[in-house]
């Protein structure tokens, strides 16, 4: 829902798409602005998502995310043709507003309910969604643009695929291991003791330690990694499109499939970051924090020097290829600074994400409206070559300032006791082996 409208955009404003002129067309200006309505909101709300959710739970707040954003999808037709431009603008900043929460949550989960040991793996399986919910958006727009039923039957089948998910949700969710109807004795006490949830008063913990945070330099360190990841992404699922169809010169349903096919590779990189990781951590090939150093070198400095070849090439086939690469290397993430926050806080990584990404989406904001008004001529690669130089240096400087200053230790103020200093916080209550777990479990 996010993502379907940067292929959405270029058949809303060409008549040249479907073969059925019946299908509504706009002579809209401003196609970068609309694409970047959504983020104008996104933020707002991830700074207070993750401590809601620490103080009223998580299950109803997904539910209402979820909700609202598939009820914007399904009008964003009906809002199109009744009030033009502002119209798709407010259906996005509403959507935005509420897909603010949808990460802190998301965190807020994996704190409740990864091991540490199975972080890497878990938290990358989970985050492979994104490449799977981009991939379908851009190829199934593009076959709905292309198509008799034109561009609005694509926010219709995504709406409705929304409102799907709300009743599994629904149904199936749980806040906690210790709330979870179905969940065994045996696996219920493992999570809880690895992640130090034996008391109640130690899970929901209604008390951020603000400044402890705040003053946190690994934290900082996911911060600004954030920022980084931010401009990418929002450059590329954002203009990436628009560039294939306007500069490189690509048809739209063209424009889709190579927008989806690197998305498909980074998938599958995503989904073998975890085990990687997980095995390397575990078996004490390299350290946790290394192992987040590394991961997150490929993503930075591969996606910056990828991003700035791609504003050179003119073949059609190199350019697949280093979008291959540079989107690729970019989904090393998923066992980088977007796992980190459950590495450093598990109990708090809802406030942790909520934070970092509201900040790092509040600066990639400007992504799309620089394009805007430095790209006045969609078909100049000249001017396109400017952005991708600018978020290239962007990309290196933020990944550089992670690699120097993250960590792979929790954190003192995560302990659970908030009154206590740094110097007298007890050792993690997870900090005991697995088999140590599967001892007691067996006893």
């Amino acid at each position: 829902m996010r993502t379907c409208i940067s292929v959405g955009i270029v058949a809303m404003t060409r008549n040249d798409t479907s073969n059925n002129p019946d299908v509504p067309t706009y002579n809209w200006n401003n196609p970068d602005i609309i694409l970047s309505s959504f983020f104008w909101s996104y933020a707002a709300l991830q700074f207070f998502a993750g401590h809601l959710a620490q103080v009223f739970g998580t299950k109803w707040f997904l539910l209402a995310t979820m909700f609202v954003n598939s009820l914007c999808s399904i009008l964003i037709p009906l809002f199109a043709d009744q009030f033009g431009a502002n119209g798709v603008m407010f259906c996005r900043i509403l959507q935005g507003l509420f897909q603010g929460f949808m990460l802190p949550l998301i965190n807020n989960m994996l704190g409740r309910w990864v091991p540490p040991s199975e972080a890497s793996l878990l938290s990358s399986m989970v985050f492979s969604g994104a490449y799977v919910g981009i991939i379908g958006s851009m190829i199934i727009t593009g076959y709905f643009s292309a198509s008799p039923l034109g561009w609005p039957y694509a926010f219709y089948f995504f709406g409705a695929l929304g409102l799907i998910w709300c009743v599994f949700w629904l149904i199936f969710s749980a806040e906690s291991p210790a709330s979870h109807r179905t969940i065994s004795n045996e696996e219920k006490k493992y999570i809880q003791h690895s992640l130090g949830q034996q008391s109640d008063h130690l899970l929901d913990t209604k008390t951020v330690p603000w400044r402890a945070i705040i003053t946190s330099l690994p934290y900082w360190a996911i911060i600004v990694a954030a920022i980084g990841e931010s401009w990418s992404n929002t450059l590329i699922n954002s203009e990436l499109p628009n560039y294939l169809s306007n500069g490189v010169g690509l048809n739209i349903q063209d424009s889709s499939i190579f927008s989806a096919v690197p998305l498909a590779v980074a998938l599958v990189v995503s989904l073998l970051c975890g085990p990687i990781a997980g095995y390397t951590i575990n078996k004490g090939i390299m350290s946790k924090v290394n192992s987040r150093r590394l991961f997150h070198a490929i993503a930075s400095f591969v996606s910056a020097i990828g991003l700035v070849a791609l504003s050179y090439i003119e073949d059609k086939t190199l350019v697949a290829l280093i979008l291959i690469i540079t989107v690729g290397s970019g989904s090393t993430t998923v066992s980088s600074h977007l796992v980190n926050g459950i590495d450093i806080a598990p109990r708090y990584a809802g406030v942790l994400a909520g934070i970092s990404n509201g900040c790092g989406q509040l600066v990639a904001i400007l992504a799309p409206v620089l394009v805007h008004f430095v790209v006045t001529d969609k078909t100049d690669k000249q001017l396109w070559r400017i952005m991708f130089i600018v978020a290239s240096i962007i990309i290196a400087a933020t990944g550089t300032f992670f690699i120097v200053f993250c960590s792979g230790e929790r954190q003192w103020w995560d302990d659970g006791k908030q009154n206590k200093k740094k110097s007298d916080a007890e050792p993690p209550a997870y900090g005991v082996t697995n088999k140590a777990f599967e001892t007691e479990v067996t006893a």
